[in-house]
């Protein structure tokens, strides 16, 4: 029996790679009385159910973070990696507090972002236009940082005023090259002190890393196939995707949804005289003029050549024809600058339309979707017609 016990130990440790008193000090003890070897085999019996214990709870641990791991690199979107990083990772590890630290040069990551999302709303979330700042978080060479510090905690998490007592500092690395820090605040003092074990930390902070530069290449992907790039509006797949989903959810509300069609004014005149950068110019203050105009929810779209269209989900007609207006003054008050610093202005032709759905309404989601458009499509032939510059609505 005393035989088959030391072999389960010797496994167990194995297994654990854990640190133990010397087998020695159990084996080779027939000499002893037998009070003593009952003695010394009940004390090698408590070591062995510890480490039994142990060994379940760092299987249960390992488990817990598989199951994170795979929630994490399940992400499909760079949204739904900061969503889960910045909010589930607090539930999920019983933690007070997380904050992300991103190294952003040139700001490409967060115009990435602001392309396809808009402003995202993570207090949690920083950005930082070199890998200095966060360098000097960390000792060198960079590695995880376990503290208790009062001071560095209060530095890391300013964004809240809720108590952290210990924080597990992981520093987000590729290739060599820090692209972030991700930072665990825990309300436990004990949670997380120096000398704690933290190979799973190193593992989590390397797969956060991964998802992190995934998902920002498969957003540059799916930038290509929704933006516009020279204008840096969404595109006409993306609006017509927008459109849709809109009037299904306007369908359910009752509420009334408006399009407009702007389209530029004499612009074939503008790349002739001015040449085609100018016109791409041109184009472009079109489009960083009327954006702040609108709300989060609407949407701006290059509908092709010089054609935009914007999408006002809850907006009644004379809403739609405030916004509209306010849009065209504001478009006839840029000053644009060509190649040989010639000032000229352009002005925009505006159509506007609305639907609201209702019992007696019998038009499918594409019909409605379709009477919006050509009906706003219309309504820039009819301020064309009326000499450019103005705003007019269909029926």
């Amino acid at each position: 029996m005393f035989s088959n016990i030391c072999a389960t130990l010797k496994l167990v440790v194995f297994n654990l790679n854990l640190t133990m008193v010397p087998m020695s000090r159990f084996e080779n003890i027939s000499h002893l009385p037998i009070s003593e070897q009952e003695k010394h085999n009940q004390e090698l019996s408590a070591t062995l159910s510890d480490l039994i214990k142990k060994a379940k709870h760092n299987q249960s641990t390992q488990e817990k973070f598989y199951q994170l791991e795979l929630y994490f690199l399940q992400s499909t979107s760079l949204l739904t990696l900061f969503s889960r990083l910045l909010t589930d990772l607090c539930t999920k590890l019983e933690l007070e507090l997380v904050e992300l630290k991103l190294v952003d040069n040139n700001q490409k990551t967060q115009q990435l972002v602001a392309d396809i999302y808009g402003q995202l709303e993570f207090e949690n979330l920083e950005y930082f236009a070199s890998d200095e700042p966060v360098r000097q978080l960390y000792d060198n060479p960079i590695e995880i940082k376990l503290s208790q510090d009062s001071e560095l905690i209060g530095e890391l998490f300013s964004f809240s005023n809720r108590k952290v007592y210990s924080v597990a500092m992981l520093p987000l690395m590729r290739e060599n090259t820090i692209i972030g820090s991700i930072h665990l605040g825990s309300h436990n003092k004990q949670r997380f002190v120096p000398g704690l074990a933290t190979s799973f930390l190193e593992h989590l902070g390397s797969i956060i890393a991964i998802c992190i530069e995934n998902a920002i290449t498969q957003e540059q992907f799916k930038l290509l196939s929704l933006v516009d790039l020279l204008t840096r509006t969404k595109n006409r797949r993306y609006f017509i995707q927008s459109l849709t989903k809109e009037i299904a959810r306007t369908s359910r509300s009752c509420a009334p949804i408006s399009c407009l069609f702007l389209d530029l004014d004499h612009f074939k005149q503008v790349n002739d005289t001015h040449g085609h950068l100018t016109g791409d110019r041109a184009l472009q203050s079109v489009a960083t003029t009327i954006m702040p105009l609108l709300r989060k929810s609407d949407v701006l779209a290059r509908f092709g050549g010089e054609e935009f269209t914007i999408m006002l989900p809850e907006t009644s007609k004379n809403a739609a024809m405030e916004i509209a207006e306010r849009i065209r003054k504001e478009v006839s008050e840029i000053s644009i600058v060509d190649d040989h610093d010639n000032p000229f202005k352009v002005s925009v032709s505006i159509g506007a339309s609305t639907w609201q759905p209702s019992k007696d309404d019998n038009l499918t989601f594409e019909q409605a979707q379709n009477y919006l458009i050509s009906q706003a499509d219309k309504g820039v032939y009819m301020a064309k017609e009326s000499g450019r510059n103005c705003v007019r609505f269909v029926e």
